[in-house]
């Protein structure tokens, strides 16, 4: 940057009265604070109107007063600027690195004297002598051998940070160049007692951290557990943390077995600290030593590392000794454990084999999930239904299945039953049908109680199903023959005690007409006939129903009856759909509605092989007098149906339309038991769409 220059008269009058005292004053400061106010009096004391101090900050490269006599304080402000600010003379004159006088600027309507000052000395450092390195930061500074750049004031020997300022001072109207030598000369003199006082400061400061980290570090070292010890290059200890003390110092009270102790404890530690010093490649070693307090003896193992000076050369060594006895007990423990869980483990490898080997032969699908519910292991069998547990499924059906079992075992999982049992239907694809499972379910718990696993066998109950259904059908065939054979024999004995009750009457009348020699055979005759009329009689009470009539909720009958067939519907895939509505109860007998309902339902069961829709309905239609009516119960399928001939003589005994499979007595029992229930059974049917049965059952408002 161009800068302007002042022509001054020369005047040395002044320059050596001043110069002797300023001296003094700056060479008694004590501190680098107090160089700044000393040198702006005695540059006012000049006879200069004004003087400032501007502090340069590397890092934000801000330039800012920081000291100011006799200067206004609303002008000062005007004075902060950027190192980057080329335009600005301040900032010119300190990247140059030489002093300027201006006639007159921006900043100041007056002569301005600017001045930088740089951390410098013409001596190397201690450092950089004991280092013998040229590279020293003041040196350079004050050499100006080349342009001072601020972003590297840092000495690369010491690596202290320097400093950097500006003096700026308003000039008299009389000023000569002698005058501003000896301005020149007051700062410059000033910066050399401010770069002197600032490295003895930084002396101090590193000094004071020194001690700090001293301390830190000594206070690091006693409170250590493990003995702490440092010796130089002949093995001699320097220092030792109390840990050590225990081991190799004479205590207060000393013995002569304890002076023995402390004395093979150094012996035994210096020639092994010589053996890994001469090894070089061993770094740590097994000591053994002697409590010197409890005379126990101590395994050790020491860990030694070489300590370096500045200049690279070792100085001592440092070594930690850890106490490693009782971990070498738990060694000896730990390899004895080892060998009885190798032990252990052969045992479990056993009874996992046996396991697998019964979980294999059980014949049923086997799950285990984690606490997440999700599926970890699975047997053969169900690896069949959900495919395997470490690759996702493609397969829709087996995702379908994987989703279904899933939302059953997160409801277990999360439930607070220890045990479940629950259905469950699964599509098998190696028999292409879906079977429904009787899923049991047990949990697994970890030491704090929470769920760790659970298992889960699935029983396919189908054939045992098949089984239970034959002989419920054998069963209720057998109660058909037998209410039929009653029924049948109670048919035969009313119609043949009409006649005998003829037979009865004829005989009484014949009483008085008998001769007497015709008397014993008249009286046989009366026996034998009371006794063929008690047989009659005996007959009818076979096939009379002693079950007492009551009061019954007919919609209770309903839902009993469906809740046992509901299985057998939807194997046959069977839509059940119902609409009972409020019914007042009816005076019959329970089972034989009930026995009425399983027939009509089985009837329609097997009228629909390939599945369909059963309906069933119940209303009330009351009477013209408001007191008697009827409850109705309508039994509608979408079956095959039965045709009209057939419809005809449906309700006749030994008519079916199973073939070999039926009796023919069930609607014949049926319509019995709805007629002594002074009941009413209508049918209707058509042949591919379907039959309905209308049950009528009379009821007497209460």
């Amino acid at each position: 940057m161009a800068t302007a220059e002042l022509k001054f008269q020369s005047d040395g009058r002044r320059a050596s009265q001043r110069r002797g005292p300023a001296t003094l004053r700056l060479l008694e400061a004590e501190r680098s604070e107090a160089i700044f106010p000393v040198l702006l009096g005695e540059i006012v004391a000049l006879g200069h109107p004004r003087a400032m101090v501007l502090d340069v900050d590397f890092d934000s490269g801000e330039i800012t007063p920081s000291a100011a006599l006799k200067w206004p304080r609303h002008l000062i402000g005007k004075f902060a600027t950027q190192i980057w600010s080329t335009d600005n003379p301040i900032a010119g004159v300190l990247n140059s690195g030489h002093p300027a006088a201006f006639p007159k600027t921006s900043l100041h309507n007056r002569p301005l004297y600017i001045h930088p000052i740089f951390y410098s000395n013409k001596a190397l450092c201690w450092e950089a002598e004991r280092m013998r390195s040229e590279n020293c930061l003041a040196v350079q500074n004050a050499r100006r051998e080349k342009r001072i750049r601020l972003e590297e004031q840092t000495c690369s020997t010491c690596e202290m940070r320097a400093y950097a300022s500006v003096i700026v001072v308003e000039l008299g109207k009389n000023t000569t160049e002698a005058v501003l030598a000896e301005l020149a000369h007051i700062i410059e003199l000033a910066n050399r007692c401010l770069s002197r006082l600032f490295k003895v400061e930084h002396y101090y400061n590193r000094m004071r951290d020194m001690e700090i980290t001293i301390a830190q570090m000594g206070t690091v070292m006693q409170s250590m557990a493990d003995p702490v010890i440092l010796t130089d290059t002949q093995h001699r200890v320097i220092m030792q943390n109390r840990a050590a003390e225990r081991f190799f110092k004479v205590p207060d009270e000393m013995t002569e077995g304890l002076i023995r102790a402390v004395e093979l404890n150094n012996m035994l530690f210096s020639a092994a600290l010589s053996s890994m010093l001469v090894l070089g490649n061993d770094a740590h070693r097994d000591l053994t030593l002697v409590d010197a307090i409890e005379g126990e003896e101590m395994l050790f193992e020491a860990v030694s590392g070489p300590t370096f000076g500045p200049d690279g050369m070792q100085i001592g060594t440092v070594t930690v000794m850890r106490d490693v006895t009782d971990l070498r007990r738990a060694d000896q423990e730990l390899w004895l454990n080892y060998d009885k869980l190798r032990e252990a483990e052969e045992v479990v490898r056993q009874d996992r084999d046996r396991l697998n080997l019964i979980i294999e032969n059980v014949g049923d699908p086997i799950v285990v999930c984690d606490s997440a519910a999700r599926i970890v292991l699975l047997d053969p069998l169900a690896q069949e239904l959900f495919g395997s547990s470490s690759d996702s499924p493609s397969d829709a059906i087996l995702v379908k299945n994987q989703s279904d079992f899933t939302n059953y075992i997160s409801s277990f999982t999360f439930s607070f039953a220890e045990r479940e049992t629950a259905p469950l239907r699964i599509y098998n694809p190696a028999i292409k049908q879906s079977i429904e499972y009787d899923a049991r379910s047990g949990k697994i718990f970890d030491e704090r109680g929470q769920v760790s696993y659970t298992v889960t066998v699935l029983r396919d109950l189908t054939a045992l199903r098949k089984v239970e259904q034959l002989k419920v059908e054998r069963r209720m065939l057998e109660i058909e023959k037998f209410a039929a054979t009653g029924r049948l024999a109670a048919t035969i004995a009313h119609e043949v005690n009409n006649p005998m009750e003829a037979i009865k009457n004829a005989i009484y009348l014949l009483a008085g007409s008998v001769p007497e020699s015709a008397t014993p055979v008249y009286n046989i005759l009366k026996s034998e006939t009371e006794r063929v009329a008690r047989i009659v009689r005996q007959m009818l009470g076979l096939y009379r129903n002693t079950e007492q009539v009551k009061p019954v909720s007919v919609n209770t009958i309903v839902e009993d009856t469906l809740l046992i067939l509901t299985r057998q519907l939807q194997r046959a895939n069977v839509e059940l759909l119902t609409r009972l509505r409020p019914l007042p109860d009816a005076v019959i007998a329970a089972d034989q509605i009930r026995q009425v309902l399983s027939n009509l339902i089985i009837n329609a069961k097997d009228a629909m092989p390939n599945g369909g829709r059963l309906h069933i309905r119940t209303r009330h239609l009351h009477g013209k007098d408001e007191l008697h009516g009827w409850v109705q119960i309508i039994i509608a399928d979408t079956g095959t149906g039965i045709s009209a001939e057939m419809t005809r003589a449906i309700f006749e005994p030994f008519v079916t339309t199973k073939g070999e499979k039926g009796t023919g007595l069930g609607l014949w029992i049926v319509k019995g038991i709805i007629q002594n229930h002074a009941g009413k059974l209508l049918i209707r049917s058509r042949m591919g769409k379907g039959t309905v049965f209308r049950i009528d059952l009379p009821v007497v408002k209460s």
